[in-house]
């Protein structure tokens, strides 16, 4: 308490003071809807050099935009089963997920995500997994789409505004980003800022980019055209005309479910992770349907279509990136799936990057690198050097081996950042890593002890789950 208590008076000698409501109603951390403790800075906690991204650069697109695994599908296996086992030795593997989307190939060792349960759990959660449609579905197109991914630019389910009887909607770039923002809430996102299309975005905006799945590249370039311009008009394209008009875009996140990726277990990616994929793309799509209502277009980034969601999310402040590879957020840690947004021509209010004391409470923690069951995020200080092709240079980071990573859920829930969110003493906590951070290995010890990490699975099915996933009381 002595540790917190001087935290807290380091954290209330930086704190903002505010004379009224609007006063506070008009600081930037309302506007952004941050906690009062997150700084916005004028550039990201990530040092970058700017002069080594190239404009519009291209993606590497080696093995079909995937990165190759130095482990054949068999080896991980083995060596995740062997590290489930030994920490819960009681563990029943159950039945496989073979025969639904995302499973190993190989029979021999397929892919176990716990009892019968867990298991329904996942099954449940694979309708529709990363927006694929049913076999059923992509017959009766004659293959013509295959996932609600197909139309970048959004399906566009109504008539344009003006054969509606209406005019686009106008107003200021504040009250835009506030009716966005509004908007995505509703629909499931958080962490809703923008940014302006401009010289910095275009060094980190890819030229050219192999999507997954796809055997050619994707090219992207701005002309002079009233809306999108794709060619083939479906998947999979070969280049994507922008509009010279659309010069913003529009950063959010998803929220991770995260009592339950807490107590996953097994070889592969766990029931909130499924289903996060399951309605983060439909979320991304219902928000460009959104932005149409009013009169305004968008090209979406799912998947990184045209920009690496990392850099976008922490250039536009939903987080700052952290040693597992991904961004943090201050209010939900790396529970969140991914970064998400939309180029679009709706003019929004330009939000800025965020120091919260992710970065730096990464320096000195390391849970995560220690817990990786396969090695793959690096220990120790962040580099500028560059050791795979796949990986990008001009930025300090902790250069994780994406080729030893088989996605299985053990990162995510041993990070501290997403065990303070159970009590008011973690709001001081995160408060004091915000500016008093000569406490953070203190705290990462303390993480250790209390053991907020994850749980044995079984525990999961006993407690009493929040409708939707989420409590809504923290």
């Amino acid at each position: 308490l002595g540790l917190i208590g001087a935290g807290v008076g380091a954290a209330t000698a930086v704190s903002p003071v505010f004379r009224d409501l609007d006063e506070m109603a008009s600081a930037p951390s309302a506007r952004i809807n941050m906690p009062w403790w997150v700084k916005q800075v004028d550039e990201p906690t990530t040092p970058i050099d700017w002069n080594v991204l190239p404009t519009l650069g291209t993606a590497c697109d080696d093995n079909n935009g995937v990165v190759p695994n130095i482990r054949t599908r068999a080896e991980y296996q083995k060596v995740m089963l062997d590290y489930t086992m030994k920490q819960y030795p009681d563990w029943d593997k159950g039945p496989t997920l073979t025969g639904v989307p995302g499973p190993s190939p190989d029979l021999n060792y397929p892919d176990y995500v716990g009892d019968i349960k867990d298991n329904a759990l996942c099954v449940g959660a694979t309708l529709c997994n990363a927006g694929l449609f049913p076999t059923e579905v992509i017959q009766a197109t004659g293959g013509k789409y295959t996932t609600i991914q197909d139309r970048p630019q959004g399906w566009r389910c109504v008539k344009p505004v003006e054969q509606r009887g209406g005019t686009k909607w106008q107003g200021t770039p504040e009250e835009a980003l506030k009716v966005v923002r509004a908007a995505a809430r509703f629909y499931g996102f958080d962490d809703v800022t923008a940014i302006p299309v401009d010289d910095k975005f275009l060094k980190v905006m890819w030229g050219q980019k192999r999507m997954l799945r796809m055997a050619t590249p994707t090219k992207f370039e701005f002309g002079d055209v009233d809306d999108f311009v794709c060619t083939p008009e479906i998947q999979p394209m070969s280049k994507i005309v922008i509009p010279k008009r659309v010069k913003w875009f529009l950063q959010f996140s998803s929220r991770q479910l995260g009592e339950v990726t807490k107590h996953g277990v097994g070889t592969c990616q766990n029931a909130g992770q499924l289903y996060t994929y399951v309605n983060w793309i439909r979320t991304v799509k219902t928000i460009q349907e959104f932005l149409w209502g009013p009169g305004y277009i968008s090209l979406d980034n799912i998947n990184g279509r045209f920009a690496p969601t990392g850099a976008t999310g922490i250039m536009a402040g939903a987080g700052e990136l952290a040693r597992w590879g991904a961004v943090m957020t201050p209010k939900y840690g790396i529970m969140v799936r991914v970064m998400h947004g939309v180029s679009t021509d709706l003019p929004l209010e330009q939000s800025s990057p965020i120091n919260f004391g992710g970065r730096e409470f990464c320096k000195t923690c390391g849970i995560c690198a220690e817990a990786c069951p396969m090695d793959a995020i690096q220990k120790g200080e962040p580099s500028w050097e560059v050791n795979h092709k796949w990986d990008n240079p001009g930025y300090l980071h902790w250069r994780n081996d994406r080729s030893k990573c088989g996605h299985c859920p053990v990162c995510q829930p041993v990070c501290p950042f997403n065990a303070m969110d159970k009590s008011f003493i973690h709001e001081l906590v995160k408060g004091t890593v915000s500016t008093t951070p000569i406490f953070n290995s203190f705290f990462t010890g303390m993480d250790k002890n209390f053991n907020y990490g994850r749980k044995p699975p079984a525990e999961w099915w006993e407690s009493e789950q929040p409708v939707g996933g989420f409590d809504s009381s923290v």
